[in-house]
């Protein structure tokens, strides 16, 4: 049963929608009922999230609007070149959309099919082209005042409490997976649960985030210590991967000392405190763990303290931002740590899945547009509009086919449900109240369906498409012929979409995982070999956002969620310690640097295969070589040994020991 709060949601969604379709009759505008449709198409429970919608919404319709006119007139009197350049534009504004990954690529998505919602009923009256596109920017435009003006002024639900509840929700995984890392259980079930939770929490949130600023809540300033606080979660992850895998193999080798197992309790009660004060304390123990490099368990626990100095960072300054988001605390300002270790803000950018997106679209479009000219069928342009409709609401999934499906099944029960109220129940309405009225259940069932996740999608199908097919205007005209035609062209249009979309874009869960381990692969490889401008945060904020998007895909397919976030980590672990060999190749000695190219080449070659597979022994080897060109002097190169040995520990974990370190070789180290 739906819940108070949907139920309002429900009324003022519906009551916008009334409000804009009685404007759009008072002001005699030519399709009243596209105002309606925009009012539920704009509707979001989220006060934030609608009001970004809204405007986006409007400018998206502003460009399709100029696209159609610059379109249409000079190219009525050739309709397969208008066809196929209509195609286009949505293929390409389609293709910016899926590339944007921000609410802002709702704009570029409405660019693309406003045209064809303009352009394509125009063909038979293009010299109003100017006219018709004007009125359609003002219907929208009266929808999206409408809605917005509802959604803020009565109940309006803001994003800030529940995205502040999403923050506090970290707290917990973050907390266990510290607390496994530290005990040397990185790889336990709680710590994966964690891992996983994590990384996808920390890439769900930021959509949230970037909606934060249309916000009604205290949240709306707050935006970019929430913002922050993100990239604190994310930096963290491979700090834990590190820990865990560095605590594993020192107990394995019985070389945790004393003062370290005191300090990793320490740490450890400090973090279970979940509290900011006493992490000087923590620090200082850190601090004065013994330096000694000078054999392979001295090098661990060195490249081990550095790690815990940087989870102890993290989790402080982390701590503060939650408390001044949250609790309106003094905001930290730590300038050294976020450039040194704080990831940034980056996303990836799948070319090849958005350039094959734009293709079905444009694809689909020039179909229709080929039954349409060849038959001369008069309601070719409604099917045209809605497989152009279809093809780009549900191009970032990986396969869109059982959406459009769905809308198709929709679709049907629109058209009956329609069909009732246009001939038996709207020609005894004679009134806007008894309209209004009659209208309010499905209103209600509507507002209701949008406003739950699950059924978010179906309400948002049934308020644009019901609306639009019942077509109110002043006066009733029901003309079934009409209403058939048009209802076949619904069916149509979503039928091409979804034979097209099967034949040439649906892909699996599977498919676009792999892409995103290869991608990371990429990323690795050309960081080894120094192409381009490669950094610790951008390689971290990559990759982790990467992984966001990898966990609800392996969640669909119930399998490698854990396979493929540990396969991350490592990779992400290399990567870092590649950035920061690179940086230190400079102070190497001519043997080291030498050494170290051939090892990051031989690093390069094996990301550039698929380095699921045992790492070759060439590559430990490569890695030893370089170790041993700077034994001479550990301290002095202690920075490079520690990203020496912490690539031999994440590529060959399970490797014994390299034997480089006799006790002459310690003997002349240690004089």
């Amino acid at each position: 049963m739906p819940k108070p709060d949907e139920l309002i949601f429900g009324f003022k969604t519906f009551s916008g929608a009334m409000a804009a379709l009685y404007l759009s009759l008072w002001l005699g505008l030519d399709n009243p009922y596209w105002a309606m449709a925009t009012a539920f198409i704009v509707a979001h429970p989220f006060a934030g999230a609608m009001r970004s919608k809204a405007l986006y919404r409007f400018f998206g319709t502003v460009l399709g609007g100029c696209a159609a006119v610059a379109l249409v007139p000079n190219l009525v009197n050739a309709p397969e070149l208008l066809s196929l350049a209509l195609a286009l534009w949505i293929g390409l504004c389609l293709y910016l959309s899926l590339l944007d990954r921000s609410p802002r690529a709702y704009t570029f998505m409405l660019a693309g099919y406003t045209a064809g919602i303009i352009g394509f009923p125009a063909v038979n009256d293009p010299g109003h082209i100017f006219q018709t596109a004007l009125t359609r920017v003002e219907e929208i435009s009266l929808g999206i005042g409408c809605t917005t003006m509802f959604g803020t002024l009565i109940y309006p639900r803001p994003l800030g409490p529940m995205l502040a509840r999403r923050i506090a929700s970290w707290v917990k995984p973050a907390a266990d997976w510290s607390a496994a890392a530290l005990a040397g259980e990185g790889e336990s079930p709680l710590a994966r649960e964690a891992r996983r939770r994590l990384a996808f929490e920390a890439t769900d949130a930021a959509v949230m985030i970037t909606q934060l600023a249309y916000d009604t809540s205290h949240l709306q300033a707050a935006v970019r210590h929430v913002t922050r606080l993100r990239l604190y979660v994310i930096s963290l992850m491979p700090v834990l991967s590190s820990i865990g895998e560095r605590v594993a193999q020192l107990r394995q080798m019985d070389a945790l000392t004393p003062s370290l197992r005191t300090t990793l309790h320490a740490t450890a009660a400090w973090v279970a405190t979940g509290k900011a004060d006493g992490a000087a304390d923590v620090l200082a123990q850190i601090k004065a763990l013994e330096d000694n490099a000078h054999d392979w368990a001295g090098l661990l626990r060195a490249s081990l303290a550095v790690r815990l100095e940087e989870l102890v960072n993290i989790a402080q300054h982390s701590r503060k931002l939650r408390q001044h988001v949250v609790e309106g605390d003094p905001a930290p300002d730590n300038p050294r740590l976020e450039a040194e270790y704080i990831a940034v803000t980056a996303h990836n950018r799948d070319h090849k899945l958005a350039l094959l997106s734009a293709m079905a679209a444009a694809l689909a479009v020039i179909t229709v547009c080929a039954i349409w000219i060849a038959t001369a069928w008069q309601a070719g342009a409604g099917a045209a509009i809605m497989v152009a409709i279809a093809c780009s609401f549900f191009a970032a999934q990986d396969d869109p086919a059982p959406a459009i499906a769905r809308m198709l099944r929709n679709a049907a029960i629109i058209i009956l449900a329609d069909a009732g109220l246009i001939f038996a129940i709207l020609p005894r309405v004679d009134s806007f109240s008894a309209l209004y009225l009659v209208l309010l259940p499905f209103g209600l069932l509507i507002g209701v369906l949008v406003s739950r996740p699950a059924t978010f999608g179906t309400g948002m199908v049934l308020g644009a498409v019901g609306t639009t097919q019942l077509a109110l205007e002043n006066g009733y005209r029901g003309d079934f012929v009409v209403y058939a035609n048009n209802s076949l062209g619904l069916i149509l249009g979503l039928g091409a979409a979804l034979v097209i979309t099967r034949l040439i874009r649906s892909v699996g869960a599977a498919w676009s995982t792999e892409r995103l381990l290869r991608a990371n692969w990429a990323e690795v490889a050309a960081a080894a070999q120094a192409s381009g401008a490669h950094d610790r945060a951008r390689l971290t904020g990559i990759m982790m956002d990467r992984l966001g998007l990898m966990m609800p895909r392996l969640a669909a397919v119930a399998s490698g969620a854990d396979e493929a976030a540990a396969t991350v980590m490592r990779d992400l672990r290399v990567g870092l310690n590649v950035v920061a060999l690179q940086r230190e190749q400079w102070r190497l000695p001519a043997p080291a640097r030498q050494a170290s190219t051939r090892l990051l080449t031989a690093i390069a070659t094996c990301y550039r295969d698929d380095p699921r597979h045992a790492p070759p022994e060439t590559l430990r080897d490569a890695i030893d070589e370089t170790i041993r060109t700077l034994l001479h002097a550990p301290h002095t190169y202690r920075a490079a040994l520690m990203m020496l040995s912490g690539l031999r520990s994440v590529l060959f974990p399970a490797a014994p020991p390299p034997a480089l370190f006799t006790a002459p070789t310690i003997m002349q180290a240690s004089t």
